[in-house]
């Protein structure tokens, strides 16, 4: 059976997908504000990124070593390592409000124009689940044929949180934010919700992703997705209350503001 050897080069784009209990991805058809998860407020897509990485959680394996009474070896075997998860972290080059509040819960922050403007940085865990895409080009390859694009997808992420510190500096210091997850096993990705992933007869995944498939990393001729600037407009401030009508004192999420 052939194969299509392929080298990642420039990571291109990033989809972050709220997920559901269990890891159960929206329905992409299903973008009525107020819906869970309805699709247009569970996606946000961005560019703005200098790094993403993936490392290994391993729980290494108990060595048993016994001797005998005159000290040579009788038992010498050790229990296999076992790969829980992957330590997933992006770094941003750029506040994103939309893409950071879908990867951490944080509420955004809006102006009086409805426009997110920020976000706040939440103390405590973080109980939100979702699933990482990564497209990027490919090196080396003729233009006339073989994979235009590698695709990652990390199908289940939680307990994402601030890695590193934020500094404010001189003209010389880059501003960046680092956030970090657990990716893990245990997900109902399946085909994934999306039809542009992969060239199949529906755009989704030719393979479905198995119970304890953590990442998937493969070639598509399929291009990213396009930069996702708002989730759904939200109703103008009033006098009396925040946008939307309600309280800027109650916790909300400008997604469930119907329009």
């Amino acid at each position: 059976m052939p194969q299509q050897c392929f080298k990642p080069f420039r990571a291109q784009s990033l989809r972050v997908t709220e997920l559901g209990d269990c890891g159960i991805p929206p329905d992409p058809a299903d973008d009525s504000p107020g819906e869970s998860p309805g699709a247009a407020c569970s996606i946000a897509v961005t560019d703005s990124f200098t790094s993403v990485t993936g490392e290994a959680e391993v729980d290494e394996g108990e060595d048993i070593l016994e001797r005998k009474a005159n000290g040579d070896i009788c038992i010498n075997e050790r229990d296999p390592d076992v790969l829980t998860g992957l330590n997933v972290a992006v770094t941003l080059c750029q506040v994103t409000p939309w893409f950071i509040s879908k990867l951490t819960g944080w509420p955004v922050v809006m102006d009086q124009d409805c426009n997110a403007v920020g976000f706040d940085i939440m103390d405590g865990i973080n109980t939100t689940e979702n699933a990482l895409e990564l497209w990027s080009g490919v090196a080396g390859i003729d233009c006339g044929a073989g994979a235009r694009y590698g695709y990652a997808v990390f199908p289940r992420v939680t307990n994402w949180q601030l890695s590193g510190s934020l500094e404010w500096a001189g003209s010389d210091t880059l501003f960046s934010i680092t956030l970090q997850g657990f990716a893990q096993g245990n997900h109902a990705w399946g085909r994934g919700p999306y039809t542009d992933v992969q060239g199949s007869f529906d755009g989704r995944l030719v393979d479905p992703m198995q119970q304890g498939s953590i990442m998937r990393l493969m070639a598509t001729d399929v291009p990213p997705p396009a930069y996702i600037a708002s989730c759904v407009d939200c109703l103008p401030p009033t006098a009396e209350f925040g946008y939307g009508g309600i309280s800027l004192e109650s916790p909300v999420d400008p997604c469930l503001v119907p329009a």
